[in-house]
């Protein structure tokens, strides 16, 4: 049937097989032997948390706000807060709401959300 190269490979395939399935059984037996998985917390508070702290605050300031602040904001990371205030520099302050459109990365849908959250003080 099979000629003796073909056997070994066989034998060797077989081999491995077994041993794979023996160390997940005693790994299914014993979990406390395996990979031990932990719960990591979030870096950055969830979005729904950040609201709720900056609803606290009160409205932000969008012509002072650091860019720790405005990453505190729902739908505003680290990337388009360093861009409100890289525009802020190169045109000076806001004078309305909506000139935060003119950032890219914020439309009008994010407009909404956080014009209750900001002031253009």
């Amino acid at each position: 049937m099979f000629n003796q190269r073909e056997q070994r490979a066989l034998i060797g395939l077989t081999a491995v097989l077994l041993i794979g399935m023996l160390v997940a059984v005693s790994d299914w037996y014993r979990p406390s032997h395996s990979e031990e998985f932990s719960v990591v917390p979030y870096a950055v508070a969830p979005p729904r948390a950040r609201e709720l702290v900056v609803a606290e605050q009160g409205p932000l300031s969008l012509n002072s706000a650091t860019v720790a602040e405005l990453v505190a904001l729902p739908a505003v990371g680290p990337k388009i807060a360093a861009r409100i205030v890289a525009f802020r520099r190169e045109r000076g302050p806001f004078e309305r709401l909506e000139q935060l459109t003119e950032v890219n990365g914020i439309g009008a849908k994010t407009l909404e959300k956080l014009r209750p959250l900001l002031t253009v003080e």
